[in-house]
């Protein structure tokens, strides 16, 4: 009697030679390089998509995408969450704006830090990618934290003082504001969150999953050994992101402080920032045109790594099987 073959990909994946595993410690430069530009691509690229989007305003609130967040919490699910964070926030804080012609400089360390802590906590909470509860929880998760610091960073801002305009647009007082708030953040965690992030994560990832992870030369992740949340030099990660997120909130009033006092051009934020006014020079289209172009390079980097990696997994399987055989 014969045994059929497993259907499952991550069992099937660990008799394959050559495939490593998720542990950052265990992927090589060229995976670290290649999950980091596919990353960076796919979100940076989308962001500008989502930017284009139309929103509708019912009363005071605004009805809009901010994100499609399913692409970190798929890319995230499927593979190594720190690094897939990391190209997820640089393409948010840095790549969409540059394919504009435009950067907002060091005061983009806000959304950065946001960004990469959502991004890495919601990968880290799925321990299977086909199930469905995991990847909703993800989702919810990714645009929890990102939304929640945006609103208590706001909320901070008005009760410091350095932000008059949204008082006045409030109604005057800070309960007003935290009210405003409050609605933002539930239209943004049934908007982003569920419909445009754990819906389409629930379709996409137990699709892909099995399928992409090889083609990096990795195994598709083991539910039994997921990623775990931890912090550099063995500190708790919770530590290192509060921290993060207690950044992003110095910048975030340090920026809108500068801006009240007219200080923007001379500004620690503003250090870096430029625009070339693209947008305005050749109208929305040229959003469209970049966000094409830097598709196609980014993906064309990606399968240039890709085969330079295959080729050595393959050069070493070839070397391995002259050992044994000359042995």
């Amino acid at each position: 009697m014969t045994s059929s073959p497993t259907t499952d990909p991550s069992a099937r994946a660990s008799a394959l030679p050559g495939l490593r595993r998720h542990d950052p410690h265990a992927i090589s430069s060229p995976q670290k390089l290649m999950i980091l530009v596919l990353s960076m691509t796919l979100f940076g690229v989308a962001d500008i998509v989502a930017d284009m989007l139309p929103s509708f305003s019912v009363g005071p609130l605004e009805l809009e995408v901010a994100y499609f967040a399913f692409i970190p919490v798929v890319l995230a699910a499927l593979l190594n969450p720190l690094w897939v964070a990391l190209g997820v926030a640089v393409g948010e804080a840095v790549i969409a704006d540059l394919l504009l012609g435009s950067f907002g400089g060091f005061g983009e360390l806000e959304g950065f830090l946001q960004l990469f802590v959502g991004t890495y906590v919601a990968g880290c909470l799925v321990k299977d990618p086909r199930r469905v509860g995991q990847l909703v929880a993800a989702a919810l998760a990714l645009v929890g934290i990102d939304k929640i610091s945006s609103a208590a960073i706001d909320v901070a801002k008005v009760a410091v003082g350095v932000d008059p305009d949204a008082l006045d647009d409030a109604g005057g007082t800070l309960a007003a504001v935290v009210l405003s708030e409050g609605l933002e953040l539930l239209l943004a965690l049934v908007i982003t969150g569920v419909v445009f992030g754990g819906l389409a994560a629930a379709w996409l990832a137990p699709r892909l999953y099995g399928k992409i992870e090889p083609l990096m030369g990795l195994r598709p992740r083991d539910p039994q050994d997921p990623p775990r949340l931890t912090g550099p030099w063995g500190v708790s990660f919770w530590w290192v992101g509060l921290l993060g997120i207690l950044v992003a909130a110095l910048m975030g009033v340090l920026s809108q402080w500068e801006e009240l006092v007219g200080r923007e051009d001379d500004g620690v934020a503003t250090v870096g920032a430029f625009d070339a006014e693209l947008t305005d020079t050749y109208g929305t289209q040229v959003g469209w045109i970049t966000a094409l172009v830097g598709l196609v390079v980014g993906l064309a980097v990606v399968l240039t790594i890709a085969a330079v990696v295959r080729r050595r997994r393959a050069s070493s399987a070839t070397a391995a099987t002259d050992e044994r055989a000359a042995r």
